[in-house]
Protein backbone atom coordinates (compact mmCIF):
# COMPACT_ATOMS: atom_id res chain seq x y z
CA UNK A 1 0.00 0.00 0.00
CA UNK A 2 1.50 3.40 -0.97
CA UNK A 3 2.23 5.96 1.71
CA UNK A 4 0.08 9.07 2.04
CA UNK A 5 1.28 12.10 0.05
CA UNK A 6 2.10 14.03 3.24
CA UNK A 7 4.46 11.26 4.40
CA UNK A 8 6.08 11.06 0.96
CA UNK A 9 6.70 14.84 1.03
CA UNK A 10 8.25 14.64 4.50
CA UNK A 11 10.51 11.76 3.46
CA UNK A 12 11.56 13.58 0.28
CA UNK A 13 12.40 16.72 2.28
CA UNK A 14 14.43 14.67 4.75
CA UNK A 15 16.27 13.03 1.86
CA UNK A 16 17.07 16.47 0.43
CA UNK A 17 18.38 17.53 3.84
CA UNK A 18 20.50 14.37 4.02
CA UNK A 19 22.03 15.12 0.61
CA UNK A 20 22.80 18.69 1.71
CA UNK A 21 24.50 17.39 4.89
CA UNK A 22 26.66 15.07 2.75
CA UNK A 23 27.58 18.07 0.59
CA UNK A 24 28.51 19.96 3.77
CA UNK A 25 30.86 17.12 4.77
CA UNK A 26 32.57 17.41 1.39
CA UNK A 27 32.91 21.18 1.85
CA UNK A 28 34.32 20.61 5.34
CA UNK A 29 36.99 18.30 3.91
CA UNK A 30 37.86 20.95 1.31
CA UNK A 31 38.10 23.56 4.07
CA UNK A 32 40.52 21.39 6.04
CA UNK A 33 42.64 20.67 2.97
CA UNK A 34 42.86 24.30 1.79
CA UNK A 35 43.50 25.50 5.34
CA UNK A 36 46.40 23.07 5.58
CA UNK A 37 47.77 24.42 2.31
CA UNK A 38 47.38 27.99 3.57
CA UNK A 39 49.34 27.07 6.71
CA UNK A 40 52.11 25.75 4.44
CA UNK A 41 52.27 29.13 2.72
CA UNK A 42 50.21 28.52 -0.42
CA UNK A 43 48.33 31.84 -0.27
CA UNK A 44 46.89 31.38 -3.75
CA UNK A 45 44.26 29.09 -2.21
CA UNK A 46 42.86 31.79 0.10
CA UNK A 47 39.94 32.63 -2.27
CA UNK A 48 39.08 28.94 -2.57
CA UNK A 49 39.23 28.57 1.21
CA UNK A 50 36.90 31.53 1.69
CA UNK A 51 34.55 30.14 -0.96
CA UNK A 52 34.42 26.72 0.73
CA UNK A 53 33.76 28.31 4.13
CA UNK A 54 31.03 30.51 2.68
CA UNK A 55 29.39 27.56 0.93
CA UNK A 56 29.59 25.47 4.10
CA UNK A 57 27.86 28.12 6.22
CA UNK A 58 25.24 28.77 3.52
CA UNK A 59 24.46 25.06 3.39
CA UNK A 60 24.43 24.91 7.19
CA UNK A 61 21.86 27.68 7.31
CA UNK A 62 19.75 25.92 4.67
CA UNK A 63 19.86 22.63 6.59
CA UNK A 64 19.07 24.41 9.84
CA UNK A 65 16.02 26.14 8.33
CA UNK A 66 14.83 22.97 6.59
CA UNK A 67 15.09 20.91 9.77
CA UNK A 68 13.34 23.63 11.76
CA UNK A 69 10.50 23.61 9.21
CA UNK A 70 10.24 19.82 9.41
CA UNK A 71 10.07 19.96 13.22
CA UNK A 72 7.42 22.69 12.97
CA UNK A 73 5.37 20.55 10.58
CA UNK A 74 5.79 17.59 12.92
CA UNK A 75 4.59 19.67 15.89
CA UNK A 76 1.61 20.98 13.92
CA UNK A 77 0.51 17.52 12.79
CA UNK A 78 0.81 15.59 16.03
CA UNK A 79 -2.57 14.20 16.90
CA UNK A 80 -4.06 14.92 13.47
CA UNK A 81 -1.93 13.15 10.87
CA UNK A 82 0.60 11.68 13.27
CA UNK A 83 0.36 9.85 16.55
CA UNK A 84 1.28 11.87 19.64
CA UNK A 85 4.91 11.69 20.71
CA UNK A 86 6.49 12.28 24.07
CA UNK A 87 7.51 15.78 25.04
CA UNK A 88 10.80 16.95 23.53
CA UNK A 89 12.70 19.58 25.46
CA UNK A 90 14.20 22.32 23.33
CA UNK A 91 17.42 23.28 25.08
CA UNK A 92 20.16 25.78 24.26
CA UNK A 93 17.96 27.91 22.01
CA UNK A 94 20.04 30.67 20.38
CA UNK A 95 23.35 29.15 21.49
CA UNK A 96 24.14 28.07 17.93
CA UNK A 97 24.16 31.68 16.72
CA UNK A 98 26.62 32.71 19.43
CA UNK A 99 28.94 29.80 18.59
CA UNK A 100 28.75 30.56 14.87
CA UNK A 101 29.68 34.22 15.44
CA UNK A 102 32.55 33.13 17.71
CA UNK A 103 33.89 30.65 15.11
CA UNK A 104 33.70 33.19 12.28
CA UNK A 105 35.62 35.72 14.39
CA UNK A 106 38.32 33.13 15.16
CA UNK A 107 38.55 32.19 11.48
CA UNK A 108 38.96 35.84 10.45
CA UNK A 109 41.67 36.28 13.09
CA UNK A 110 43.58 33.22 11.83
CA UNK A 111 43.36 34.40 8.23
CA UNK A 112 44.48 37.91 9.15
CA UNK A 113 47.36 36.60 11.29
CA UNK A 114 48.51 34.35 8.46
CA UNK A 115 48.21 37.22 5.99
CA UNK A 116 50.38 39.40 8.27
CA UNK A 117 52.92 36.58 8.70
CA UNK A 118 53.24 36.24 4.92
CA UNK A 119 53.83 39.99 4.56
CA UNK A 120 56.63 39.85 7.14
CA UNK A 121 58.26 36.86 5.40
CA UNK A 122 58.01 38.55 1.99
CA UNK A 123 59.70 41.72 3.29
Amino acid sequence: MPQPEYIQERLQNLEDIDIKVCKMLHEASQIVFTFGELKRGNTTLKPQFESHVSTFYTDLETVHNSLRNEVKLLDENIGTRLLPITNVNKKAVGQDDEKLIEQIALLKKVLNDQSNDQKVVNL
